[in-house]
């Protein structure tokens, strides 16, 4: 937005008003801001931090009245994802304050609608939400200075010097917007054309922004000695080494009265370079070319040369510098005495490198320096230019170098070739000393001792080995190295007692469920013999001892029950592995007596035998007659007991149906037959047995 006060300062003969306000010296400043989101207002508040008193409201009207009692300079923020119609709240707010400096933030994406709808308007700037704090920063730092002028102008001295300094003017037409005429002399004029210079400004302003370049935008070092524009630079409008600007320099033929007409006529339409061969700067020109003494074409020019003046302050605080370029070239070509050619040219060199410093456009930093050493700057500053560009180049190789190595620990390339410790090798070269170098041999460091803390609690000792002596090398210390050992062996020697621990509640627990020796891998004498192979440390070796002990007296206990039962074979199992596994004592002596002993066959042992009797003399029985003479048939259920010689004895009959009929027959085949002598463990024994015999009358 362009500004009377900037304005008068470049004009002055040595560029003194022109210096910034300091920060300490300007009126304070209270922003309202119209909005229902807290997120919004905290980020507000994080990018101003405290350069301003933030007043939220929930209406325009709240707003204006919350404005209406500062006492210094006031910015309005409009928050447009909830107005309904941001034009008409924006003309609202200027027609009832016109002292205020209007933002309107929108959503990311809206801004060039939204810039759309504002056009015309005093809008200072439209910017994007969610807030890009370094590119918000820069803006509000304008905005700021700007409420700040507004609420304390410029003293009146510096306006006396500006109107001692310059000559006459002659009233203009009003020039349309999108142009920039001279500014009529007089208090009262100024005060009619100051609108429309904003006018004009504002709606480059509002239509530029949301096309700003998303560069850091950095603060001036101290070196420069003009601060940087806030104002963005305009889309279209690079300032890679100014191009020479087309500026028009046909002539064209006719007599002087007529080309003076035309040069009438074209100023009073405000074509005074435009279009191309048919302007108030031709005209002018030509009549000159044919008589070079005319002063109504010298006047002429001058009067030309007084809004190329204004359009190159309007396109300097805009940051249009090509548009500034132009305008200069043709103040130059129209009065090429203009005592602000010289100035101009040194401003706009200034502005041009100093934006290309702030944010690091290196590439053409060093065309523009040449051009602005070309147009006159003062040695000294050129040579602060270079001092800051080597500066600049110096501190983004760094930065390359320290996003390099960030990559390269995050993918843990941190040793060998294309590594961390080889871009770490890079920025001690390039800078040995610097904070920057020495936080990345930090994080290097730090990256090699987590590696070999990892790797040796894995197990890896090959690996911990490497890491550690990398981290050696690249300048950790003793102490930190024998940190990281002594971490390793105390989880390591944790790891291990967690296990044995595991191992022993495992044991416990399978010796309680009678899991003894079964299954293979899961079971109490399974665990005891993995902890064996741990060598446990001395309080757990008690530990492993005493569950060997209880494992131990657990299989006796089992043999004496299988003994007790009758299993025998089992219980000769268990007692023999009872005395691998340290049984010893009365207890074990007791159940081997008992597995000795021989005890009678239980029932079901009996049972066992008489299923696998082996029948050895089979005697069928005979049909009776009377039964069969008339046809009766029948069952016998016969029970005997097989002697250890394998002779039924005992023959009698439990069931018969009918009875009587057939009881003989049965019993006298029973008592023939003969079996294989029975044997229970090795030894003979009597077996009873129950068989059921039917008698099925012949077909």
């Amino acid at each position: 937005m362009a500004h009377s006060a900037p304005s008068e300062s470049r004009e002055s003969a040595g560029d003194a008003a022109g210096a910034p306000v300091p920060a300490a010296a300007r009126a304070p400043v209270d922003l309202a801001a119209l909005t229902h989101h807290d997120d919004f207002l905290l980020e507000l508040g994080e990018v101003l931090g405290g350069r301003a008193s933030v007043h939220p409201a929930d209406s325009l009207d709240a707003a204006l009245t919350q404005l209406d009692g500062a006492r210094g300079g006031q910015i309005l923020a409009i928050d447009a994802r909830e107005a309904e119609n941001v034009r008409a709240d924006v003309e609202r707010a200027t027609a009832q304050n016109p002292h205020a400096v209007i933002l309107v933030f929108t959503a990311a994406g809206a801004e060039k609608s939204v810039a759309a709808a504002v056009k015309g308007t005093r809008v200072f700037t439209v910017l994007p939400l969610p807030i890009e704090p370094d590119k918000t920063s820069a803006v509000l730092d304008a905005a700021l200075a700007d409420a700040a002028e507004r609420a304390a102008p410029r003293s009146a001295p510096v306006r006396s010097v500006r109107q001692a300094a310059e000559p006459p003017r002659t009233l203009l037409p009003a020039e349309p917007a999108g142009s920039s005429a001279e500014p009529p002399s007089g208090n009262g004029l100024k005060r009619l054309w100051l609108p429309l210079g904003a006018g004009v400004v504002v709606v480059a302003v509002a239509t530029g922004l949301f096309l700003l370049p998303s560069h850091h935008v950095a603060t001036t070092h101290p070196v420069l000695q003009r601060p940087v524009a806030a104002a963005p630079v305009a889309h279209g409008s690079p300032f890679a080494a100014l191009p020479r600007p087309d500026v028009d320099t046909s002539i064209v033929q006719g007599r002087v009265e007529d080309l003076l007409v035309k040069a009438s006529r074209a100023m009073f339409a405000r074509h005074f370079t435009a279009p191309k061969g048919d302007n108030a700067l031709v005209f002018y020109r030509s009549v000159l070319a044919v008589d070079p003494t005319n002063g109504e074409a010298r006047d002429g020019l001058r009067r030309v040369g007084n809004v190329l003046i204004s359009r190159f302050k309007d396109a300097i605080s805009q940051g249009r510098y090509n548009a500034a370029a132009l305008a200069l070239a043709t103040l130059q070509l129209a009065d090429p005495t203009n005592r602000h050619v010289h100035p101009f040219g040194i401003e706009l060199s200034s502005d041009v490198v100093n934006q290309a410093l702030s944010i690091s456009q290196l590439s053409t930093a060093p065309a523009l320096i040449a051009q602005a050493a070309r147009r006159g700057v003062p040695a000294a500053q050129i040579a602060a230019w270079q001092s800051e560009l080597t500066r600049l180049k110096h501190h983004n190789r760094t930065q390359k170098l320290v996003q390099q190595l960030a990559r390269r620990i995050a993918a843990h390339r941190l040793t060998g070739a294309a590594s961390a410790t080889s871009t770490l090798a890079k920025l001690r070269t390039l800078d040995a000393s610097s904070p920057t170098t020495a936080n990345a041999q930090q994080a290097v460091i730090g990256a090699l001792l987590k590696q070999a803390r990892q790797a040796g609690l894995a197990g890896q000792d090959g690996v911990e080995s490497q890491a550690l002596a990398a981290a050696r090398a690249t300048g950790a210390s003793a102490a930190a190295i024998a940190a990281v050992q002594t971490q390793i062996q105390s989880a390591r020697t944790q790891a291990v007692q967690s296990r044995l621990q595991h191992l022993l509640a495992e044991a416990h627990a399978r010796l309680d469920a009678g899991e003894l020796l079964q299954p293979t891998n899961d079971s109490a004498a399974y665990y005891l013999n993995v902890l064996a192979a741990d060598h446990p440390d001395p309080a757990t070796a008690a530990a492993v001892n005493q569950m060997h002990r209880a494992l131990a007296n657990a299989l006796v206990q089992r043999a004496e029950a299988a003994a007790r039962a009758g299993q025998h074979a089992a219980a000769v199992t268990d007692l023999a592995d009872a005395r691998q596994w340290g049984a010893i004592g009365a207890a074990l002596n007791a159940a081997a007596v008992l597995v000795a002993t021989p005890r009678p066959p239980t029932a079901a042992q009996l049972a066992d035998v008489a299923r696998a009797l082996h029948r050895t003399h089979y005697v069928s029985p005979s049909y009776p007659e009377r039964a069969l003479s008339r046809h009766i048939s029948g069952e016998v259920t016969v029970q005997y007991v097989v002697d250890p010689a394998g002779r039924p004895r005992h023959v009698q009959v439990v069931t018969a149906k009918p009875a009587t009929v057939f009881d003989r027959a049965a019993l006298d085949a029973i008592r023939r037959w003969r079996y294989a002598p029975p044997r229970f463990r090795g030894q003979p024994v009597s077996v009873p047995v129950r068989t059921l015999i039917r008698f099925v009358l012949p077909n």
